[in-house]
């Protein structure tokens, strides 16, 4: 009895472990930006601004669902483009895979180390 008390709630852990993990984390809004940063192939944030202004009306539901959503986005422009090799589920599932900004936690920031 013991036992299954133990493996029960290992397994309620690491259920709720994997639930909060997201391939694509971050805040969404820089994620929305390294998209449109991509897409318009500029780091200029005022060039990018009506781009992230209309991609942020879309709805997600949660941060996650919509910062994978942007990455997916990414990585589609990133293979058609041969700036990356691979396939499409093997770029969203690169937890290592960040735009700039994402990565440097906000425009014009040093990244996070």
């Amino acid at each position: 009895m013991k036992t299954y008390f133990v493996v029960a709630l290992a397994a309620l852990a690491s259920g709720a472990e994997a639930a909060t993990l997201c391939l694509a984390d971050g805040e969404t809004v820089l994620w929305v930006a390294d998209y449109c940063m991509l897409k318009m192939e500029t780091d200029d944030e005022i060039a990018v601004s009506g781009c992230i202004e209309e991609e942020r009306k879309v709805r997600f539901a949660n941060d996650c669902a919509s910062n994978l959503h942007f990455k997916k986005r990414m990585c589609e422009l990133m293979i058609r483009n041969g700036t990356r090799a691979g396939t499409l589920d093997l770029c969203v599932n690169d937890p290592a895979l960040k735009g700039r900004t994402v990565e440097a936690g906000g425009v014009g920031a040093y990244p996070r180390r």
